[in-house]
C-alpha cells in the first residue's frame, strides 16, 4: 500500500512569506504540531508551534527562520508503512508527502495508520509487524524468513528503512508477518540472536511484551 493512496488535503500549508503570528496561529487553530512550509510548489520543511514561539522576538517571518525547519517526510512511491518511524520519532500527527521534484504533494495523518491497522487484522486476522535494525555481516535474511516459515508465518510484505537522522545507525527491515504464532515467532527470532526493535502484534491473544506495541497504543489512544 503506497502512500499515494491515502494523501489528504484537510489540512493547510505555510508560506515562506507568512508572518511567525500567522503560522503560529495556523498551526494552534487546526491543533496540530506542526505544518509544512512551501515556496510555491517546491516543500521546504515543517515548522512546529515550539519552535515559533522560540523566534517570535527575533525574526518577523518564516523566511527568517527557514534553519530550524525539520526535514522529515515521505515520497509518493514509498510503503505506507514507512511512516511509523517517522511518526514515532517526531511526534507529528502529519507527515508531508513529496514528489522526485521535492514538491508538496499533501500530508499522511496518524489516523490513517489506525484504520490501517484495524482493518488488516488487529481486530481480526493475527499476525503483525517486526522492527529488526538489519547488519548485513550479522544477520541473514535466510535464516530470518526460514524462522517466519517455521511458525506458519507468510510475510505479506517487506522494506528497508533508514534513519536520515542518524545516518550510521544501522537500516530497519520492516516486515509484516501473518501468522497465529505471532509471539512464539519473536522469541524464536530472539534465541537466534535477531534484535528485534519493535514488534506490533494483531489479533487478540498474543502475548508479546505489550511495552513493545507502545506506539501502536498510542495512535489508537491518541
Amino acid at each position: 500500500m503506497l502512500v499515494l493512496s491515502y494523501l489528504s488535503f484537510d489540512y493547510p500549508t505555510l508560506s515562506l512569506q507568512d508572518s511567525l503570528q500567522k503560522a503560529l496561529k495556523v498551526i494552534e487553530g487546526h491543533k496540530v504540531p506542526a505544518l509544512s512550509v512551501l515556496d510555491g510548489k517546491k516543500w521546504l520543511g515543517n515548522i512546529t508551534a515550539s519552535q515559533i514561539s522560540q523566534q517570535l522576538t527575533q525574526a518577523a517571518k518564516l523566511k527568517d527562520i527557514q534553519s530550524v525547519f525539520q526535514t522529515e517526510r515521505l515520497e509518493l512511491e514509498e510503503d505506507i508503512l514507512a511512516s511509523l518511524p517517522l511518526f514515532e520519532s517526531t511526534g507529528f500527527s502529519l507527515l508531508p508527502v513529496v514528489n522526485e521534484e521535492g514538491n508538496w504533494m499533501g500530508y499522511i495523518h496518524q489516523d490513517v495508520m489506525t484504520n490501517m491497522f484495524i482493518q488488516s487484522g488487529f481486530t481480526g486476522r493475527n499476525g503483525g509487524i517486526l522492527r529488526i535494525p538489519f547488519h548485513i555481516q550479522r544477520d541473514s535474511m535466510s535464516v530470518i524468513m526460514r524462522i517466519i516459515e517455521e511458525n506458519k508465518g507468510l510475510m505479506v510484505r517487506s522494506f528497508f528503512h533508514r534513519s536520515e537522522k542518524n545516518p550510521q545507525a544501522l537500516p530497519e527491515w520492516v516486515i509484516q508477518v501473518q501468522t497465529d504464532q505471532f509471539s512464539q515467532m519473536v522469541k524464536s527470532l530472539e534465541r537466534h540472536d535477531i534484535a528485534i526493535e519493535k514488534a506490533f502484534a494483531f489479533g487478540q491473544h498474543e502475548d508479546v511484551d505489550q511495552m513493545r506495541f507502545d506506539l501502536l497504543l498510542k495512535y489508537l489512544n491518541p
